[in-house]
């Protein structure tokens, strides 16, 4: 499903990671749903987060980065990013 990193990061894929990881239904985790105030993530939970997409991904999100992983779609756009430069 997500072996091929070179086709960039599918937003489903990456939205299932993020609802499993946070224990949410997928509806729950919409692409502008905010993480910390509509989904109650704090900064351990998003530490958890970015350690699983660190290791789906094969890339390195480092803390200050992971302030910034407020959406779904700022996470998507984030990773994309980094697998592509990767």
């Amino acid at each position: 499903m997500s072996g091929n990193r070179t086709a960039g990061v599918d937003l489903e894929d990456l939205r299932a990671l993020v609802a499993e990881e946070l224990e949410l239904p997928l509806d729950d985790v919409t692409d502008d749903a905010d993480l910390k105030n509509e989904l109650d993530v704090d900064s351990l939970t998003a530490m958890e987060v970015a350690v699983q997409i660190e290791k789906k991904y094969r890339i390195k999100i480092d803390e200050e980065e992971i302030k910034t992983l407020t959406t779904l779609t700022v996470i998507h756009r984030i990773v994309s990013a980094k697998v592509g430069a990767a």
